[in-house]
Order: C-alpha cells, then structure tokens, then sequence
C-alpha cells in the first residue's frame, strides 16, 4: 500500500504538541492521539479537541502504522480499541486499505479473527440466521460492551465509555456479530484466522494454544470424527459381512454313547475326522444328555491329529438338577453344552471323548437313597466346523469403535468449552 498525499497528512496535537500521522485522511471522523490520549474531531481544519486526555496509554501489542499481508491484500493498522462486556475482555484493530476501505481485526488474546461490515442484512432463518446461503445460529444471550480504551483514527466517533448491545450468531469458523445502540445497528462478519496468520503479518510472537476456544471456533476433532466413523463403519459392515459368510455350519461327525452314573470314566474315540476348513475356523463338539436329571456328565475331549499327534482339548458338563423348596418347584442346569475349539489347522483327527457321570446327594440322603437319574445315561456327540467366535466378533467390533468413541468424546468436550460462560 503506497501513501499518497490523498490519504496521509501530518498533525499536530492541540493538547500535547505531539506530531499525529492522519493515515486515512479524508476518511478519518475522529481521531485519538497516540502520545497523550486526547480525542480530536479530524473533520474540522483546525483539529478540535473532542474529549480530554485518557489517564494512562496502552501500547497496542501491533502499533499503530504498522504493515501486514492478510489473504494477498497490504493493510495498515490505523485504529485501537479496547472492549469489556463485565466478565471477559478483547481487542479490535481498524485496518485500512485505501483500495478496499476498512477491516477489523478482533484479538480475544487467543486468536484472531478478520471481520468485515456487512452490505446487507442477513435474513430470517428457522434455526437462526441465513446469510451468503449459510446458516448461523445464535450463541448466548444478547450482552452490553464498552469501550474501555482508544489510540488511533476511526471513521465513526469513538470514545471510553461508548456502550452497544451485541448478539452473536455462530457458524464454525465464522460469526456474524450485531452491534445496536439508540441510534444505530450495524453488521460485522468475523472469520477465524489460522494460528500463526497474523503473527507472521504483523511480526509480533506466535500465540499458544491454551484458554477457552472462542466462540466461533471450529472443533479440532470434527473432521477426524467424520473420517473415523466412515472408516469405522466400513469396517464394521466388513466384519459383519464376513461373520454372516463364514457362520454356515459343516456336521463332519456325530454318535451315541453310554456312561454309567458314579461308575468309573468311560473312554470313546470317534476316527477318520477330516478338517479342510482355514486355521482359525471353529471346531465345536456338542453334547447332549436329555435324560439326566439331578445330576451332571462330565465330557473330557481331545481332538488328535492322526499324523502329528497334536492334541487339542476342550471340556463339556451336561447337567440337570430339580427339586421343591418352600418357594415352590425349581430346576436348573443345561442338558445340552458345547465346546468350542480355535486355532485346528487342516487334516485328519480322532475325537477322544472320556465320559464320567454323577447323582446328585441332596442334603441328608445318602447315594443309596438319592433319587433321580437312571443308572445308565445316553449322551449325544456332535462335531460341526463353521462359524463364529461371538467373542471374537464382540471385540473386534469394540475394536473398531473405540477410536470413534474417544475422538467423539474430545469433541464433545471441546464443544462445552466453545459453549460454557465465560468465568
């Protein structure tokens, strides 16, 4: 931005005899002199005093006159102000550009935001406001603001003290800010900037991350949520897909057995067990005892590779109790049980199947006088390759959300930090 003799114009401060730069001559209403705080009407030739000298100066953290780039465009800062609504305080910056006017730059010590005024007021929408087809909605109640400092030139009057009524609507990463007093309402788009854009502009040291976000803010977690759970889903319906295929059951052996109740164990061998399934794909072996009652079968299995002798076992228990107390009649136990082998790589195997049955001795009867099941019991095996691992399935399904779960978490926490009143 190049000064011309249109637009800059040397002062002198009536109040202290400071030299005052008018940067945006022709533009400038008032005026508050940089080294000692008066305010001056810089419309009147002569620089009439407006306002006394503040009690004390602030140096603005970005001085006056100084240059930055913002978005491809030179601006000049030209105006400071600060604000107060009671609980929390900010700083506003006037830029100016003799090409494209005014633009405010809003510091919430945190980070910035580059605000315009509107040319025309945003419409009435269900949820909020609508404006440049975008909707924005509003963020808190409406609250009172006070200028409680100014160095600079401004295009309107300024003074300590000056009070307005604000309601703002957000949208991430933009807000529409509404200013109104007796005798005016005004419109202001504020757009968030990057973190570290106006440090490098304006050369002043790069802003942390701590504090509250501002209200406009953007969660950081958003677009990794949205990613998550696209992948999530994916994934799940994967796993979903592939537990549907591989559910299809496969009966590959089944017989019929005896065991005498408290006799000793019995052992029985089913051969020629052929596996072609993939490692990993489950063997069951299935008992069932239909007519045992008070009392339980104990199936010992080990499925025996006929090459290698590699063993795998699994247990089984069949029970089946009944009885009357002074609640009435009950039973318990499963006549029916499983047990579910992983990890049995293809090939040829011999099931080895060791059965022990037991009575059941209710309190004060002995095994002569203990009533129940038939000294002889039948038990059913069945072996079936195929399907699932509910398990399995169960946590690798956790698996898949747990990633999700925590970054909607951090969302959600970050959405009460933007959301929560300001202490």
């Amino acid at each position: 931005m190049t000064e011309t003799a249109a637009t800059v114009r040397a002062l002198t401060c009536p109040a202290c005899g400071g030299t005052i730069a008018l940067r945006a001559a022709g533009y400038t209403v008032s005026l508050v002199c940089e080294h000692c705080g008066t305010t001056l009407d810089a419309a009147d030739p002569e620089v009439r005093v407006i306002a006394a000298a503040s009690a004390a100066m602030t140096r603005p953290e970005i001085p006056l006159g100084t240059r930055g780039a913002l978005d491809g465009e030179q601006w000049e800062v030209v105006g400071y102000l600060e604000r107060s609504d009671g609980e929390s305080g900010w700083s506003e910056y006037l830029l100016f550009n003799p090409y494209l006017g005014y633009a405010f730059l809003l510091d919430d010590g945190r980070r910035f935001s580059l605000g315009w005024l509107l040319d025309r007021l945003p419409e009435s929408a269900v949820d909020g406001l609508q404006y440049a087809s975008e909707t924005y909605r509003r963020f808190g109640t409406p609250y009172k603001t006070w200028v409680r400092f100014v160095v600079g030139e401004f295009y309107w009057r300024v003074a300590v003290g000056e009070q307005v009524r604000v309601t703002d609507y957000v949208l991430p990463g933009k807000m529409l800010s509404c200013e109104e007093n007796d005798e005016e309402r005004t419109w202001t788009l504020l757009e968030l900037l990057d973190r570290g854009v106006v440090e490098r502009a304006f050369g002043i040291d790069k802003r942390g991350n701590a504090g509250a976000p501002a209200p406009h803010e953007p969660s950081p977690w958003h677009s990794r949520l949205i990613d998550a759970i696209i992948i999530g889903t994916v994934a799940a319906l994967t796993l979903l897909f592939i537990a549907a295929i591989g559910s299809n059951t496969h009966q590959l052996a089944a017989a019929d057995f005896t065991t005498t109740i408290d006799a000793p164990m019995t052992s029985q061998v089913i051969k020629g067990i052929t596996l072609t399934n993939p490692a990993g794909t489950a063997v069951t072996i299935a008992a069932r005892a239909d007519g045992i009652d008070n009392g339980w079968v104990d199936v010992d299995l080990s499925l025996v590779n006929a090459v290698t002798d590699q063993s795998y076992g699994g247990y089984v228990l069949v029970e089946h109790y009944t009885g009357t107390d002074s609640d009435g009649a009950w039973s318990e136990g499963d006549r029916r049980n499983r047990a579910t082998l992983s990890n049995v790589p293809p090939g040829r195997y011999d099931l080895v199947i060791e059965l022990t049955g037991h009575r059941w001795v209710g309190p004060g009867q002995s095994p002569a006088s203990a009533w129940g099941t038939a000294d002889v019991q039948p038990v059913s095996i069945v072996l079936t390759t195929g399907g699932v691992f509910a398990g399995n399935m169960l946590l690798a399904l956790l698996a898949i959300l747990l990633w999700p779960a925590i970054l909607w978490a951090l969302h959600l926490r970050f959405e009460q930090r933007r959301t929560a009143p300001v202490t």
